[in-house]
């Protein structure tokens, strides 16, 4: 008998088996004469191929999309979903005209139809969904049952594809939520603002509505004894009290089946049932009830799937923009599986996600749990599964929404001894030392200047640390996030050799204040896994798995970059790769592993996520460190203080220059440049980095700022530090003696020497620090320019070649540390903290280039072409990093250049193009997020 189990190979196990399905389903309808099945069918101009798609053998064109996945829990993913429907839009155009945009996703034991049209995928859910629920057998992983009614489910199918019979959609569902969202809006309207969590509030009331309902007729429609917990709204007709005291009665009634966190009061003083219950409020509340009484029967009869209901109404209610301004960011559910399988590794673990939010880890923990069980032969119920996973959440409506996901895995096992432990509190004034075997969680990431808390919040939350924690590690941060809170705080939650699974933003890597977390976690860590941004999209920032354990930890820590997102289907596979006893590198992953005793907080730990074509490239021999061509110099014309003096601010009005010093915080005196000193020593300066110039510098790049030139050093022979030759100029003796009464004789002199030695005629320059701005420049213009310590600059060629001009070659330098190759070395070499990339002259030698003796002459000239369309174009394409920016073209020709000498393993040059562009946008959203 044929074997399937969800621990099985998708495409080797799972996918012959739905082939044999669907072309049995064919054949038994007598399509296959004019329909076949293709396995991995290509779709023209896509990199992405679904799993079987159904065409017509005459035109070629599709019919059906079918995507196949290994669990239900895979099959009810939103992700997977519109994973499954994006096939559909990309293959539109090659879709048969008049049949209908059907698609489905299955795991063999359940199914799913769809039909596409405007709007979220869940609502291209079609009635009467699933097909099917016959799950596989526990003990002998049997799935002929499973194998059969999936076959039977084409055959209702193909029919409704062939027939060209219009999709019938769950649209009754779709009346009851559109009217939940208008009827919870007005409620958060009415309450507004003189309550500040008015929307918590109003969805708390109206979710209860509406989960009320939707298990008053669940449990009537399959005849459940649960349904004599439940009975009808009160009527119409009632009165304010009479309403109030029947519904009060009907949400106690259901709390003995444990549905607290969903049906007893808010805990709120300002809630608004029962306590601020007004005619205005009940009129909405009818509102609701009318409209689930009129629709919810046919609504379950269309669709009573659980995780249906579920993802249709966080579809329509979630608000995730304003999750996440509050820090909060649903767990994926992919990656909630991922954490779930490589911690919890026992089927008896007792598992907490303390901010829980809408249970998505939990739900991971619950299967995970329930596969090990079913995996050892040992059948656990729904009560021993709930009673094994724990969750605190401060949001009421999230924890509502919890306890529904969680109670909702198997509604007909609920009963009265059904214990679903989700906690409404403050993590923080949770305390349960040494409670659990694993935690799972995905902290709030709030920066410290956005973190909306009192000082007392804050000083709580340190207290409870403290409390319970002898290391309070970031202490002295300098801007903690409030992730770094609960990061220390969960610790006291495990038992000793117990495991954390944590989702943290990427940059603590790298960044300033992370060397804290790093310091914290180095005895701890296990594994850091960063895996393709665009897999878990719900994130606004770039994150990472760590895995933490405590006690009895490896000698070696692993660093693993995942590259291809299938190795993410199976979370097994990336177990087995972390046990791996050597570092490894394949096209699908890199795995690095770091003895302990050699991990150092203070260092880039992103070196070990780093990409290995990358290191590939800049190992080329054709590359040379940047010093063989040309020497970077740092400005320093106020590097001994009075930069205000030395780069005078210019007043229009009166056309002068006014030189502000602060020489302490109480004084502020002024020094006025008359206009013959201005017209003489006032001239051209390169100060700040705030607006972008040309690329190519024009005249009127320089004179957006000017600097005060000082025409010789400093003569130490002179009382006044001038030399004879200057000493009849009274404006300028009268300067120096201002300066000399401001700051003494010995600083004076400083500074006359810093400005002095700063004043040159650069070709390239480099600004030091950034933020957004992503520019090197080119000077080609032949005047002395004052440099601050903000910018490096450089003057003059090593090793010119004598066949080409040095402007040529200044501007391919320069457009090669434009590009995006150049561009990958100044963020990974820089110092990236709090978004800043900040370069220092030790990282600007570490940087390569193409030698330009190893290039032709139309090599140089195709990218210098490039670089000045660039600069005529005068676009702005910081911030935007990506394939196919403005800078595209230059990118190519240098990349036409590398694929030449050496492909990397790519098939074309474009292909190399779009892998380091796409390299690049991950760095820069890494240190800007």
């Amino acid at each position: 008998m044929p074997a399937l189990w969800y621990s099985d190979d998708e495409v080797k196990d799972f996918h012959p088996i739905v082939e044999n399905a669907l072309n049995a389903a064919l054949a038994t309808g007598g399509y296959n004469a004019i329909a076949e099945v293709v396995h991995h069918p290509p779709l023209p101009h896509s990199s992405i191929v679904p799993d079987f798609g159904i065409r017509l053998r005459g035109s070629g064109r599709f019919v059906f999309i079918i995507e196949v996945k290994r669990t239900i829990r895979d099959v009810n993913s939103q992700r997977y979903q519109e994973q499954t429907r994006s096939y559909v839009s990309n293959a539109i155009h090659y879709w048969e005209p008049g049949f209908y945009p059907y698609f489905c996703v299955t795991n063999v034991e359940t199914l799913i139809l769809f039909a596409d049209r405007p709007g979220p995928t869940i609502g291209c859910v079609l009635k009467d969904n699933p097909y099917f629920k016959t799950p596989f057998d526990p003990a002998t992983h049997e799935a002929a049952n499973s194998i059969q009614d999936l076959q039977e489910a084409f055959e209702r199918i193909f029919p409704l594809i062939f027939n060209r019979t219009a999709p019938v959609w769950s649209n009754n569902w779709e009346l009851i939520l559109t009217q939940f969202q208008q009827d919870y809006s007005s409620l958060a309207n009415l309450l507004s603002p003189t309550v500040s969590i008015s929307k918590e509030l109003s969805l708390f009331e109206f979710f209860r509505l509406l989960a009320y309902s939707y298990l008053k007729e669940y449990y009537v429609s399959i005849g459940n004894p649960n349904r004599n917990y439940f009975r009808q709204f009160p009527a119409n007709t009632a009165n304010l009290i009479q309403f109030r005291d029947f519904l009060a009665h009907n949400f106690t009634k259901t709390t003995q089946l444990d549905f607290r966190q969903i049906f007893e009061n808010h805990p709120d003083v300002r809630r608004v049932f029962p306590d601020n219950f007004t005619n205005t409020v009940l009129a909405l509340f009818r509102s609701q009830i009318d409209s689930l009484n009129q629709n919810g029967n046919q609504a379950i009869a269309d669709n009573s799937s659980p995780a249906f209901i579920f993802n249709l109404l966080t579809s329509k209610v979630y608000d995730r923009i304003e999750l996440r301004e509050k820090g909060k960011v649903m767990s994926d559910a992919e990656l909630s599986n991922l954490l779930a399988t490589l911690c919890i590794n026992s089927l008896d673990d007792i598992v907490l996600d303390p901010g829980c939010g809408d249970g998505a880890l939990l739900d991971a923990a619950y299967d995970r749990l329930n596969n090990l069980a079913l995996t050892n032969l040992t059948l656990k119920s729904h009560n021993d599964l709930l009673s094994q996973i724990h969750g605190i959440e401060l949001d009421s409506f999230l924890a509502q929404l919890a306890t529904f996901r969680l109670l909702s895995r198997n509604l007909n096992d609920v009963n009265t001894t059904t214990g679903a432990e989700i906690n409404i509190g403050d993590v923080f004034t949770t305390p349960r030392p040494n409670a659990y075997d694993v935690v799972l969680m995905n902290p709030p990431f709030l920066s410290n200047d956005r973190m909306d808390l009192s000082p007392d919040k804050k000083g709580a939350m340190i207290a409870a640390i403290k409390g319970e924690l002898e290391n309070y590690f970031f202490e002295h941060a300098r801007q903690p996030n409030l992730y770094f809170y609960f990061v220390n705080f969960i610790w006291h939650y495990l038992k000793n050799n117990g495991s954390a699974g944590l989702i943290l933003m990427a940059k603590f890597l790298n960044n300033k204040d992370g060397v804290f977390v790093k310091q914290f976690i180095r005895d701890k860590i296990e594994a850091v896994i960063s895996y393709p941004r665009k897999y878990f999209q719900e994130f606004a920032v770039t994150t990472v798995v760590v895995l933490l354990k405590k006690g009895g930890n490896s000698e070696n820590v692993a660093f693993l970059r995942v590259t291809d997102e299938n190795l993410l289907l199976n979370p097994e596979n990336i177990k087995g790769i972390l046990q791996l006893a050597a570092s490894q590198t394949t096209p699908s992953y890199r795995l690095t592993l770091v003895p302990r005793n050699t991990l150092n907080p203070s260092d880039n730990w992103k070196d070990y996520l780093r990409d290995q074509k990358v290191d590939v490239l800049f190992g080329l021999g054709f590359l040379t460190e940047i010093s063989y061509h040309c020497t970077f110099n740092r400005g320093g014309a106020e590097n001994a203080g009075a930069s205000r003096l030395i780069f005078p601010q210019y007043d229009a009005g009166t056309h002068q220059f006014y030189g502000l010093l602060n020489r302490n915080k109480q004084l502020q005196s002024r020094f006025d440049f008359n206009n013959h000193l201005g017209a003489n020593f006032i001239k051209y300066a390169v100060t700040n980095n705030f607006e972008r110039r040309n690329y190519i510098f024009t005249l009127a790049d320089l004179e957006r700022e000017r600097a005060f030139h000082f025409p010789e050093r400093a003569n130490r022979n002179s009382p006044n530090l001038l030399s004879a030759l200057y000493q009849l100029d009274a404006d300028l003796v009268r300067f120096y003696e201002y300066g000399i009464a401001e700051f003494g004789i010995d600083k004076w002199s400083r500074i006359v020497n810093f400005v002095f030695n700063s004043i040159v005629e650069p070709k390239i320059i480099i600004p030091r620090a950034d933020r957004a701005k992503h520019v090197i420049y080119y000077n080609p213009q032949a005047v002395p320019v004052a440099f601050s310590t903000n910018f490096f600059y450089s003057t003059w060629l090593r090793h010119p070649r004598n066949d080409i001009s040095e402007e040529q070659q200044y501007k391919f330098i320069t457009a090669f540390l434009l590009s995006c190759f150049g561009q990958i070395q100044f963020e990974i070499n820089a110092n990236n903290q709090e978004g800043l990339r900040k370069i220092e002259r030790f990282h600007l030698q570490r940087i390569k280039l193409i030698n330009l003796a190893a290039l032709s002459t139309a090599e140089i000239q195709s990218v210098v072409l490039a670089f000045e369309a660039l600069n005529a174009a005068n676009v702005e394409f910081s911030g935007s990093e990506g394939v196919a920016t403005p800078r595209r073209e230059l990118d190519e020709r240098i990349g036409e250049i590398i694929y030449q000498r050496n492909n990397l393993g790519f098939a074309s040059s474009n292909e190399l193009v779009d892998y380091f562009e796409g390299f690049l946008a991950d760095l820069v959203e890494d240190r800007s997020s």
